[in-house]
């Protein structure tokens, strides 16, 4: 028989009651307290130190905590059980949501100010979800049509649509409903898309009073979640939310996560995290466009192919079990209170469709955004995340690939990292002994985002401070003042002091953080340069790199090649798209040549698993160096440096 006892968690001050034999990052996590640990709390990580204030606990030694620590009462959370009643102080907590500017997401080339009149001219605007006021002829000795019957007849010949209408309880109160509103009533419609068929068969999912229609647009990213509300009557974004995606708690990257979903319960976990996630960023929004969840008729839900197993709870563990094969590729639409999600429980959900196990519908649909299925020229998208995705193609082929290459370009397992948004260090020069900077919002920094972190390496090893390899070089006297050994025994750089940061902490970039930003570039580059080869291309043929991701339009191109994360080609080949994701969600909205568009993409695109070639094995060490240990790929950036 278990036994208990009390654990109080400050800074909430919150008391719960924990099994002596659970492990208190299981015991915080499912009570509802948010502690970071990117191995999943196998201890690998040493990411979810808190310290014992009181109280009797046992504990597993571990690398992660010093000599200093130890006698602080500092432990991992994942390695120590309560013995008796326990104090305990969390030393890091994840913030989640918060309100994003639209640009940061949406690039100026994909987006425009009147998104009905860009879909017009682009696609064509036929939303998965439409809004009629009927004025139904009344039924007579003469005109006996079942009330049913009425309905459909009149919708397929006024809007010429195929309609259905199976939803008993809606034809239950029809009869009554029809007649009390003297044959004048409003009916929400929910495409039932089907790929094969010219034309799209729409749903009866509501028969009542609406003056309404919303919809969102999610982009589920492994790190990060993005929600847009949009007004689907005036094709009209209302506002765009993040928040840091809460199954971050059970692992970083999605293996690990794969893995927590193996264990028992660990599916459900995962699947509550990431709908709890949407439903915040949910009521946020609709508390800021003063709207009811009722009136959200439709969600469109774009992501990586795990990512959408475990938002629709589908068992995710042969994704990462040879040969690799995913439950689903194509998901019909599902009942909006299937899934969890908090708006209308009669809309409808609909799933981008994916293509493999590591290839999901946020790089199909990224494709379609970016017009990379309709060039003439060979294009390449980019998609820099927690997984490295690319495609390489165009009009008459599409290849894709993808690549682990760990969240640094979110910010997370980065000492000074975050996700880009106020506050985040996007920019970064040295000129002289002097770190320039810029920060979004205009705001005093608290850490740095992806873009940043890009900068970063290059920017040090072009003034000598890091050697090819990410290693400091600690006896550069022109900033010495700035490298310094820290409590970690480890060297790091501060970029900006604490006195000028609004948290009042340094702000520094680390040697493992260097190492782990290198190792991000270098799958991401060795990837593309081995698929490239693979299709007997050169990366001279390329007339167009797509960079879609959350961070993407802060990226500095040249810095991003001196690191040797993008080939050295021409600048102007390079577009930076933004969240093509969250993008390719509301195209899927609000347009059925977009939607057939995504289909088709879906199903004329290969994919390659990189490690089954040699060739990327063997060749990856190579692109673990700025930029890269053969500079004859880099020869306008060897040159710069020679000068």
């Amino acid at each position: 028989m278990s036994e208990f006892v009390k654990l109080r968690v400050l800074p909430y001050n919150k008391e719960i009651v924990v099994e002596k034999n659970k492990n208190l990052l299981q015991t915080l996590i499912s009570s509802g307290i948010n502690i970071y640990a990117s191995c999943g709390g196998r201890g690998t990580c040493g990411k979810c130190k808190i310290k014992i204030l009181e109280g009797k606990y046992t504990t597993e030694s571990s690398q992660f905590i010093s000599e200093e620590e130890k006698r602080q009462g500092i432990v991992l959370a994942c390695k120590t059980l309560p013995v008796s009643d326990i104090i305990v102080e969390l030393l890091s907590q994840l913030n989640f949501i918060e309100e994003i500017q639209q640009h940061s997401f949406l690039h100026k080339e994909f987006w425009q100010k009147d998104l009905k009149e860009y879909i017009i001219k682009n696609f064509d605007f036929s939303p998965l979800v439409k809004l009629l006021h009927l004025n139904l002829p009344k039924p007579s000795i003469d005109d006996h049509v079942a009330d049913v019957d009425r309905m459909i007849n009149y919708i397929s010949q006024k809007e010429k649509i195929n309609v259905v209408f199976d939803n008993i309880e809606l034809i239950t109160s029809l009869p009554e409903l029809l007649r009390k509103n003297n044959w004048v009533v409003d009916t929400v419609l929910n495409e039932e898309f089907c790929v094969n068929e010219e034309t799209s068969v729409y749903k009866i999912n509501c028969i009542s009073k609406v003056e309404k229609l919303y919809a969102i647009a999610v982009d589920i990213g492994t790190t990060t979640v993005v929600v847009a509300l949009v007004d689907v009557l005036n094709s009209e974004v209302l506002g765009v939310y993040s928040a840091i995606n809460q199954q971050i708690v059970y692992g970083s990257d999605v293996i690990t996560r794969i893995i927590h979903s193996e264990q028992e319960n660990g599916l459900k976990e995962l699947n509550q995290k990431v709908v709890y996630t949407i439903n915040e960023l949910i009521n946020l929004a609709i508390k800021n466009a003063n709207i009811q969840q009722k009136d959200i008729y439709a969600a469109t839900v774009s992501g990586n192919t795990t990512m959408i197993h475990l938002f629709l709870n589908l068992p995710a563990k042969y994704i990462r079990r040879e040969p690799y094969i995913p439950v689903v590729n194509r998901v019909p639409p599902i009942e909006a209170y299937k899934t969890g999600l908090m708006i209308n429980p009669l809309g409808k959900i609909y799933c981008l469709p994916l293509v493999a196990s590591y290839i999901g519908g946020d790089i199909v649909g990224g494709v379609v955004a970016c017009g990379i299925d309709e060039s003439q020229e060979l294009c390449v998208l980019l998609d820099l995340g927690t997984n490295g995705e690319m495609v390489v193609g165009n009009k008459d082929f599409l290849v894709s690939a993808a690549c682990s290459c760990g969240p640094a370009f979110e910010g997370v397992g980065i000492k000074s990292g975050m996700v880009a948004t106020v506050g985040a260090i996007e920019d970064i020069e040295i000129r002289d002994e002097e770190v320039l900077y810029k920060v979004i919002g205009d705001t005093k920094p608290v850490g740095i985002c992806g873009s940043g972190l890009i900068d970063i390496p290059a920017v040090l090893y072009k003034a000598g401070v890091i050697d090819r390899s990410g290693k400091f070089i600690v006896d550069n006297k022109k900033f010495k003042n700035r490298i310094r050994e820290n409590a970690d025994g480890e060297y790091e750089f501060v970029v900006v002091e604490k006195e000028f940061t609004l948290n009042k902490q340094d702000i520094v970039i680390t040697e493992s953080d260097i190492e782990n930003i290198l190792r991000s570039k270098g799958a991401i580059f060795h990837g593309l340069h081995t698929l490239i080869k693979y299709l007997n291309l050169y990366l001279e043929d390329i007339k167009k790199i797509y960079i879609s991701g959350g961070f993407g339009s802060f990226i500095d191109i040249k810095k991003a090649q001196l690191l040797g994360l993008f080939p050295d080609i021409e600048q102007e080949k390079f577009v930076v798209s933004g969240n093509t994701s969250l993008l390719s969600a509301i195209l899927f909205l609000l347009s059925s040549y977009a939607r057939k568009r995504i289909y088709k993409v879906q199903q004329k695109m290969t994919y390659i698993d990189l490690s089954s070639l040699p060739m990327y094995m063997n060749e990856y060490t190579s692109a673990l160096f700025i930029p890269h240990t053969d500079l004859s790929l880099f020869p306008n950036i060897a040159k710069e440096l020679r000068r």
